[in-house]
């Protein structure tokens, strides 16, 4: 045999033995938990695809799908809040309180001065002087006020020839009303005097007396502030209040 044709034979040998093997082992089983690598197909002309295989998943995200999502404060229903009804104020107790009138519980008195004639014509002091006391007799409007008192007068002259003595008693009553708004109070009132006077005249043999009565009503208004003054024709009369 020639060289070429034992070294051929050798040859053949080897590839018989290697298919011998081939048949025998069969196609290889994949051990458990490793994939089986899938043939690659080429094309000619075009690049190889692989085809994806499944996307690992991780613990973190397996456990965000077996735990269920919190429901958010916003997802929650809303709790129904309850209404709150004001109660509407009383309009009185919303402001300020009016302001108490000055009326209320007023009182004071009339200073009254009378002009007494024949003691003026004579020379003598000329005017009698008393006070009248008044008072608010109710405690809400309209506010009635009265109020009365008496003046007494008497004056003496004395000469040679003789004596002039004058006399004068009066009762004086007073009745109106204190009203008007919180500041600007006033009293109209009515003033009647009634009473006597008498003039005594000596003089040696000579005696006489001359006496008068009388009335007379006078229409005052004041306001309320101390030293007020109302006059007239032989008359005058001031006003005084009590403090408070």
């Amino acid at each position: 045999m020639s060289p070429h044709i034992d070294r051929l034979l050798h040859v053949l040998l080897a590839l018989c033995l290697a298919v011998s093997l081939i048949a025998c082992d069969g196609s290889p089983t994949p051990a458990p938990g490793v994939a089986t690598p899938s043939p690659t197909t080429l094309t000619a002309g075009t690049p190889a695809q692989e085809t994806p295989g499944p996307t690992p998943t991780s613990k973190a995200e397996e456990s965000a799908k077996l735990t269920p999502t919190p429901t958010s404060e916003a997802e929650e229903p809303a709790t129904p809040t309850p209404t709150l009804t004001s109660t509407p104020t009383p309009a009185s107790a919303a402001g300020p309180l009016p302001a108490a009138s000055r009326c209320e519980g007023l009182a004071g008195q009339l200073e009254i001065q009378v002009l007494v004639g024949p003691a003026e014509a004579a020379g003598l002091e000329p005017v009698a002087v008393g006070n009248v006391p008044f008072a608010v007799t109710t405690s809400e409007p309209p506010y009635t006020v009265e109020g009365q008192g008496p003046i007494s007068y008497e004056a003496t002259l004395g000469a040679e020839w003789g004596t002039y003595v004058v006399t004068m008693d009066l009762d004086m009553a007073v009745q109106g009303a204190c009203s008007g708004q919180p500041g600007g109070e006033q009293l109209d009132l009515v003033l009647k005097m009634t009473g006597e006077q008498l003039v005594v005249v000596d003089a040696g043999d000579f005696h006489g007396e001359y006496p008068w009565s009388g009335e007379q009503s006078l229409d005052l208004a004041f306001p309320l502030e101390e030293g007020v003054t109302a006059q007239g024709e032989g008359w005058v009369v001031v006003l005084h209040l009590d403090s408070r």
